[in-house]
């Protein structure tokens, strides 16, 4: 074996978490091998499937990096010892041609993370080694659904079905979704950093319109800053002004009422045909007033507003 190959054993390949491959190559390593049991041969059933797909994981997010030849997984048996030392001096062989890695080395000591912090440790390491070789990624990487790594993933919202009802944002456990009212409009947005793919957002929306996509979009996760999905346009009360409610929505339940989906009024009152351009406070109001007047039995021609 070659004399610069430092071997760190662990129970089973599925141990090797992506922050241990990352964390060697921050500090210096030119190159990172993992090796496992064949594919059905694991001690603890399937495990290193988990591996291979932290591996591919890893390659292709190193791949923008030109660091991807740098990491390799290979399937090696305990009673293999020939193969065992073709593939470390074939892998040594390999790093050799390739140089020096671009990363400096920063040995220090780290405390264990807990299963908690590991994405934030994962971002700090991957900043780490953007700086050192001077890159920042550009757009999204597109990432086959089998590579990604589990509990990574992002929202995407359809802009043609979205009405904006905030059920998503209201319901996401990891405040992944945002949703903000200014100027007349309201915005929603997802920081990627934050998403576990729990999948709540796909679950509560009435619409279909928001899926969890398996993938990895490496510069949102580095940068920590929401991105914006999509703009819609808020209606504004007719009678006190205040901006209440997207168009989007109200139109809908406009057409279930239409379609007779869904049904509101109370029995001897008639709502006005521009109810729903009335914020619900002011709505509240004209019911108000509407059942005083039917219990006095008066006319309820010519109905005003009172200022709120």
């Amino acid at each position: 074996m070659p004399p610069n190959f430092k071997v760190v054993r662990v129970m089973c390949s599925g141990r090797v978490d992506p922050l241990f491959v990352l964390k060697a190559l921050e500090t210096g390593a030119d190159g990172v091998l993992v090796m496992g049991c064949h594919p059905g041969n694991c001690n603890y059933i399937a495990v290193n499937y988990k591996a291979e797909r932290r591996m591919k994981f890893l390659k292709d997010i190193l791949g923008s990096m030109n660091l991807a030849d740098r990491i390799q997984l290979e399937w090696v048996g305990a009673s293999e010892g020939d193969k065992f030392q073709a593939v470390i001096n074939d892998f040594t062989k390999r790093i050799k041609e390739l140089g020096p890695s671009p990363l400096k080395s920063r040995f220090s000591y780290q405390k264990p993370v807990k299963e908690n912090q590991k994405r934030n440790q994962l971002r700090e390491l991957l900043l780490s080694i953007v700086d050192q070789v001077g890159y920042w990624p550009d757009g999204l990487i597109e990432l086959p659904e089998e590579d990604v790594m589990e509990g990574y993933g992002f929202p995407v919202v359809d802009i043609e079905k979205c009405m904006g009802c905030g059920a998503c944002y209201l319901n996401c456990p990891e405040r992944v979704l945002q949703m903000e009212d200014h100027d007349g409009m309201r915005s929603l947005s997802h920081y990627q950093f934050n998403c576990r793919t729990c999948r709540k957002c796909e679950e509560i929306c009435p619409k279909d319109a928001i899926e969890i996509k398996s993938g990895f979009e490496l510069g949102a996760f580095l940068s920590g800053e929401a991105m914006k999905d999509i703009d819609l346009e808020l209606k504004r009360c007719k009678n006190c002004g205040q901006f209440f409610s997207t168009n989007a929505q109200l139109e809908d339940i406009k057409s279930r009422i239409s379609a007779g989906d869904i049904e509101i009024g109370i029995e001897g009152l008639e709502f006005p045909e521009d109810y729903f351009d009335y914020c619900p406070e002011c709505r509240r109001n004209l019911i108000a007033i509407r059942m005083k007047q039917y219990a006095n039995k008066e006319t309820m021609e010519g109905t005003e507003f009172p200022e709120v």
